[in-house]
């Protein structure tokens, strides 16, 4: 690791990102059909349009301060505009990377570079920042479910969907509960006693800072909302009047299939887990809607895509120059 660190931090190196960053740019743009999509005019409000993709773009400074929380409370000094950098810059390799991974190896990429003595403390801080998006996920998967009861008796997979979103928060959230306490023995044992004595620093000092962990948990669930509602806007957009809790359930599905590296950055497999949530509450009765609803996929599409070339460009046209840490 650190020989391919001292490696890409060579000018060679750097010449080498910047031109693979550039290429992954230029093959994204020349995937999208533009007549398609220039076709699509004047079938959707623009405005409302760029409302939704603007509330889709605040959760990415919002996932930014959530990280830098986390790494904070393990007592790392980076910067909040080095969180920034590296959350952008990882938004746009989670467009390329099975199940959306891009973001968490970017951002381990920077951590080993820029605070490589506490290299153990801020990987965990990156773990539990994706965990803990997870898990406010599939709870929120588990309320909308709560909240639709008549539906989810008239659905088999609607009751398994329910019981699975709410095995796996509660899980999730024991499980933190219990790791925050000790190293229980058995793992102490497998892990000996030097790792067991970092684990247990992180683990302290995650349980020091419920403020911190607080507020992660905060922004997280306003980081799934802004999503939604963005969502909401683009069904609201095309004409086709979803109900915002249906929404955030489709939705829900959706971004808990793309985390199962099946597909390139979930692409298709988001789409297509909407589309069939949607059918699945009865809310596409007829062609029209089902047209509206592809239309619908299309958008939420070109929104991800749009804040992943955002990403690349902060790539680009950004060097070294933000200072990791104060």
């Amino acid at each position: 690791m650190r020989r391919l660190l001292a490696l890409l931090d060579t000018p060679a190196g750097r010449a080498a990102r910047y031109a693979c960053s550039a290429l992954l740019v230029a093959a994204l743009v020349w995937s999208i059909d533009w007549p398609q999509f220039i076709a699509l005019r004047g079938k959707f409000d623009g405005g409302l349009v760029a409302l939704a993709t603007l509330l889709a773009g605040l959760a990415f400074p919002l996932q930014a301060w959530r990280w830098w929380l986390l790494l904070r409370a393990q007592g790392l000094t980076l910067s909040l505009p080095w969180a920034h950098l590296a959350t952008w810059i990882g938004n746009f390799y989670n467009a390329f990377l099975l199940g959306g991974l891009g973001g968490d190896a970017v951002r381990a990429f920077a951590l080993c570079r820029d605070a490589p003595t506490r290299r153990a403390a801020g990987l965990a801080a990156t773990f539990l920042d994706r965990v803990m998006g997870l898990i406010v996920l599939l709870s929120l998967a588990a309320l909308t479910l709560l909240l639709k009861l008549d539906a989810v008796a008239r659905h088999a997979e609607l009751r398994l969907l329910l019981a699975l979103c709410a095995a796996l928060s509660v899980a999730g959230v024991v499980g933190f509960v219990f790791l925050c306490r000790q190293p229980p023995p058995w793992l102490a044992r497998r892990l000996g006693p030097t790792r067991t004595a970092a684990l247990a620093d992180i683990l302290a000092r995650a349980h020091s800072t419920p403020l911190a962990l607080a507020l992660a948990l905060a922004s997280s669930y306003a980081i799934w909302l802004l999503d939604f509602l963005s969502v909401w806007l683009l069904a609201r957009s095309l004409g086709l009047p979803l109900p915002f809790i249906e929404v955030s359930l489709a939705m829900s599905v959706a971004y808990a299939a793309t985390v199962l590296p099946v597909s390139v950055g979930g692409h298709g497999i988001r789409e297509g887990a909407l589309l069939a949530m949607l059918a699945l509450l009865g809310l596409l009765p007829d062609d029209a809607s089902r047209q509206l609803a592809l239309l619908l996929a299309v958008l939420v599409w070109a929104t991800s895509v749009f804040w992943s070339l955002v990403g690349g460009a902060v790539l680009l046209l950004t060097r070294r120059s933000v200072p990791p840490s104060r």
